[in-house]
């Protein structure tokens, strides 16, 4: 063999041999969930290095036994958007689901993934609402509450369940750094706030304000999950509580969908670098947190408009894509996603 020959071939098996392996990733996406009259939805889906894989809700879905397929418009977003997504990653089975509140636009998916995928567990902070007025169910019926406690109990009765509250370290995933920042372990009450709308009822916003809230670390890279909690639960319950060091974030699922203001206290102490607000484009432009976060320098992302968001991270620095600009017209509602009456 000529020497120049020999010499390019162990220089390029020294190369091969030196090359630096690939930096490990984690893979964080909000995905769009469509507009079907009920519910703005969330569900994300987050990839880890060692390739495990973790849901934060799972998106819309209403069982409606008018439609031919059992689920309100045809649509559930396990189904339609979730399972899509982790095929395509070659995922056959979830390790964990983060379940905010028990509403149906964030546990909705989770009713027909139960049933077609292995979820290793299932993860919530355990809280339980009720009330023997019937006001208190204006907006949310006690059904949707109870049939989340029944899908709860069937993780409990195969032992995989887990309910976390704040102050709480999940040692889950040997990738992540998982700690609950809320509720506490009594959950928040009622603040009694005056010119709170009639038909914001407890069990819709009390169940809101006691979201499991997280905060996810990868690295030097730090993402905030705070559910659904609204505006005025944010300022008279979780500001006094929480340990305003763990809002501080690069990452910030905009809380109750970006659609009210952010306070200014939080605002101050999360100081995020990114934000990304779950909301369909009927809405998606005019919520109120996108003003109040690009006051604060952040750059706003809005499923509605962007369309599904992904942020990647090597854990020192983070990449942010998008389906489409926000300059693009959003798709239109799919047909099976008519108004229901």
């Amino acid at each position: 063999m000529p020497c120049r020959i020999l010499a390019s071939l162990l220089l390029l098996t020294c190369l091969l041999t030196h090359a630096p392996a690939a930096e490990p990733a984690f893979s964080f996406t909000v995905l769009e969930i469509p507009d079907i009259q009920r519910g703005a939805g969330l569900a994300i889906v987050m990839r880890t290095p060692s390739g495990k894989t973790w849901l934060y809700d799972t998106g819309t879905a209403h069982p409606e036994k008018l439609s031919s397929d059992g689920w309100l418009a045809n649509f559930n977003a396990g189904r339609d958007l979730i399972a899509p997504h982790l095929a395509k990653a070659g995922v056959t089975r979830i390790d964990g689901v983060f379940m905010s509140h028990a509403h149906y636009d964030h546990f909705g998916g989770l009713l027909w993934l139960k049933d077609h995928f292995q979820i290793s567990r299932l993860i919530d902070c355990g809280y339980l609402f009720h009330s023997d007025l019937e006001a208190d169910y204006l907006g949310t019926n006690k059904a949707e509450l109870d049939h989340y406690t029944r899908v709860r109990e069937e993780f409990r009765a195969r032992n995989a369940y887990l309910s976390a509250t704040a102050g709480e370290t999940l040692s889950l995933d040997p990738d992540l750094k998982i700690e609950v920042i809320a509720p506490p372990k009594t959950f928040f009450k009622d603040p009694k706030l005056p010119g709170r709308p009639k038909n914001d009822s407890p069990s819709h916003f009390l169940v809101n304000a006691n979201s499991l809230a997280l905060r996810i670390q990868f690295g030097d890279i730090v993402f905030l999950l705070p559910g659904d909690i609204q505006t005025e639960d944010i300022e008279a319950s979780l500001m006094p509580f929480v340990d305003r060091s763990k809002l501080k974030c690069h990452i910030l699922v905009a809380p109750g969908h970006g659609i009210h203001p952010i306070p200014k206290e939080f605002g101050e102490a999360t100081r995020p670098e990114v934000s990304i607000a779950s909301v369909f484009p009927r809405y998606a432009r005019g919520i109120r947190s996108t003003k109040d976060l690009q006051a604060l320098g952040t750059k706003t992302y809005v499923t509605g408009l962007h369309g599904n968001v992904n942020v990647t991270t090597d854990g020192k620095t983070y990449q942010v894509t998008t389906q489409r600009d926000d300059t693009a017209t959003p798709p239109p509602v799919p047909a099976k996603a008519a108004p229901t009456k």
